[in-house]
């Protein structure tokens, strides 16, 4: 297996990043979970070959910082060695993310069976273009990106829905493969090469009327740390967590599998009322409406610390920040409300519903003084 050492592209296992602190992985596990001694595993791996740095993305994938060029290859050997992901798999699942609360044997679990499957037989798709399965009484990713749309409809039949359309079309569950099918080489039959997302092509072309008559449910899960009958949520402060911190609660809490979700936080099966200060696990925590992008001395663009910010703004009214630390804005999502951005060590501040900008030229200092009360 060859590693290409390139730059702003999202980064896999195959394909890692060069960041300011070294190559930087990202994995998606089977199903989105560990059993607890392959996530102790990849701790060790952290630890051993990187800086000890683990990230959760906006997407619910892992990302392992720090990793030393001489040490990649022996890395990923000892990835597929260690079975944290199958060699002859990994690569079918990376852009396809599963209702958190599934359980074995459920539609979700059915549904992703299929899809991963399937992905051989998809055409070309772009990098980013994503699918989401998301069964159940309740939806649980409707704010998550994606492009294709596996979700609940009423009578528990099954709905695949084109991202930016608010309808799409019941389907029976023989018939999943080959309506994804349809929808993904509709989408490379119709799309400008500039054009990477389902959302983007549906503001330009219209979809076929038949794919788009049945609704989804409304109803649907809000995420925090809680307990659950599956196990405890709880919350990676801005999504990095060390991974000798990770490994200590593993090992403590004798949670048999972890599973990770998309918003920044992990759900640990069989245990409850954990209460660890490394961690989020009330839902009055002020980082739970705040999320910030890598920063300073791990990514070459940022001019600004977003974390060291992020960790110190006032935010009496609970709006959904968002740290980016330089132009590009990387890492917002669709619950973002205010988008501090770096701007050459200085930093603006946007209306990310209004798109417009509020404040420019900022000092960092400045910042920390403000509340955001009014804006």
């Amino acid at each position: 297996m060859k590693t290409k050492l390139i730059k702003g592209f999202c980064p896999s296992l195959n394909e890692p990043i060069k960041a300011e602190d070294g190559l930087l992985f990202r994995l998606r596990p089977y199903m989105d979970y560990l059993h607890c001694d392959k996530l102790v595993s990849l701790c060790n791996l952290s630890m051993k070959y990187g800086n000890g740095i683990i990230e959760l993305t906006n997407r619910g994938s892992i990302q392992i910082r720090g990793i030393k060029k001489d040490n990649h290859k022996v890395f990923l050997s000892k990835i597929f060695k260690n079975k944290i992901v199958k060699k002859e798999t990994f690569s079918n699942n990376t852009n396809i993310i599963i209702n958190p609360l599934w359980e074995f044997g459920d539609q979700n679990f059915e549904v992703y069976e299929k899809l991963v499957k399937l992905q051989k037989k998809l055409p070309n798709l772009p990098d980013k273009f994503g699918f989401i399965i998301d069964l159940g009484n309740k939806l649980s990713l409707k704010n998550i990106s994606a492009d294709i749309r596996v979700e609940s409809a009423p009578n528990k039949k099954i709905l695949i829905r084109a991202d930016g359309a608010t309808k799409g079309k019941i389907v029976e569950k023989k018939n999943i493969g080959s309506f994804i099918l349809k929808l993904t080489n509709w989408f490379i039959d119709n799309r400008d090469k500039n054009i990477n997302r389902m959302s983007e092509l549906l503001f330009k072309k219209k979809i076929p009327h038949k794919w788009t008559i049945d609704k989804p449910i409304y109803s649907y899960n809000k995420f925090f740390p809680k307990n659950t009958k599956i196990g405890q949520i709880l919350g990676i402060k801005l999504g990095r967590v060390d991974a000798n911190i990770l490994k200590k609660l593993i090992l403590k809490s004798r949670s048999p599998l972890i599973r990770f979700t998309p918003f920044k936080m992990i759900l640990m099966e069989g245990v409850i009322n954990i209460k660890d200060k490394n961690f989020i696990y009330k839902i009055d925590e002020p980082l739970l409406n705040i999320s910030a992008c890598s920063g300073k001395s791990f990514c070459s663009s940022a001019s600004i610390d977003s974390h060291m910010l992020a960790k110190s703004i006032k935010n009496p009214l609970k709006k959904k920040i968002h740290v980016a630390a330089c132009k590009k804005n990387c890492g917002i999502n669709k619950n973002t409300q205010i988008i501090l951005s770096g701007d050459n060590g200085f930093v603006n501040i946007y209306d990310n519903l209004k798109k417009e900008m509020i404040l420019k030229k900022l000092s960092p200092d400045k910042i920390l003084k403000k509340n955001f009360r009014d804006i």
